[in-house]
């Protein structure tokens, strides 16, 4: 099965047209930039190095400096390398591993083959208004040539999935160097594709969950200066995720339209407090709607709710 066989045309023209641009404006610069370091990922310097005597760690793109620092795309491998670890799994079997998961895909002449790719790439040229020269190219002899030479990276497409998609993805692994990324929502999809699939899925296999990195990363690097500038979280969700982190919120309510939040509502609840507390509080917070409960002029509890407008 093709690396990118199991999206939708939706779903490719969303990625091919770079449509996520304006939502997560940083993400290609952090994805092929090296930025980040051994440190920025909870790994010790001393297991760094080891790993990298093993031929686990990606090549480092920065040459000559003594702090290694990796794109996007790198840390989530390293993160994965983290979780095969948590399995036991020798630094050995690892490097079989990483040279499946980060091997380069297929050429772009032979993703062009796949009809349904190929009908994407010809909407993009007719949108920009390149159709025909878009079809004048593909008999163009250097062009064809060129394009044998460049290939996709499935293992950064797969990364852009989880995170603009905000899909399940997990790296299929088993026996003993054999690997694939699997989409539990599009199961059967992968059954009609691979062959033997209902039988790989039954022998021992492994699941390296991407989604998992992703949302570990987040956490870990929520309170980072330069976190909003990874565009792992829109704009949106990073105010979402701001709100569960305060804990003065014990509930959230997020409302959609048109598939997006739009909106949500802050609750707070509060009991045995001075009306003086209370007071500050509401000063502090704020309040759309509030509930209190009273006793001899005492406030007892109280319910406060304010709702947010996400894309101001």
């Amino acid at each position: 099965m093709s690396g990118l066989n199991w999206m939708n045309q939706k779903e490719m023209d969303y990625l091919f047209n770079s449509e996520y641009a304006e939502s997560h404006s940083g993400l290609s610069e952090a994805m092929n930039i090296p930025r980040f370091t051994i440190s920025d990922l909870n790994v010790t310097h001393r297991d760094a190095t080891y790993w990298d005597k093993k031929g686990v760690l990606p090549s480092l793109k920065t040459k000559g400096t003594t702090r290694r620092k990796y794109t996007l795309k790198q840390a989530v491998w390293i993160k994965l390398v983290q979780q095969l670890r948590g399995f036991d799994i020798s630094l050995n079997q690892i490097k079989k591993y990483k040279d499946c998961i980060l091997l380069e895909g297929p050429s772009i002449d032979e993703v062009l083959e796949n009809d349904q790719i190929s009908k994407v790439v010809e909407e993009l040229a007719k949108k920009a208004g390149n159709l025909e020269e878009y079809r004048e190219l593909l008999k163009d002899p250097d062009f064809l040539k060129s394009i044998k030479e460049e290939s996709i990276d499935v293992f950064e497409t797969v990364i852009l999935y989880v995170i603009i998609f905000k899909r399940d993805i997990s790296y299929i692994v088993y026996r003993e160097e054999g690997c694939f990324p699997y989409c539990f929502d599009k199961h059967e999809l992968f059954k009609a594709e691979i062959e033997g699939f209902d039988e790989l899925m039954k022998a021992p296999h492994l699941a390296l969950s991407i989604s998992e990195v992703i949302g570990e990363l987040i956490c870990d690097w929520s309170e980072e200066k330069w976190f909003s500038s990874t565009s792992l979280l829109t704009t949106e969700e990073e105010k979402i995720f701001n709100h569960l982190r305060n804990k003065e919120v014990d509930e959230l309510i997020v409302h959609k339209r048109n598939g997006k939040p739009e909106r949500l509502v802050s609750i707070s609840n509060k009991e045995n407090i001075s009306l003086e507390n209370f007071a500050q509080y509401i000063m502090k917070n704020g309040y759309q709607s509030i509930k209190v409960t009273t006793r001899k002029g005492n406030v007892v509890s109280f319910k406060n709710e304010v709702s947010i407008k996400l894309n101001k």
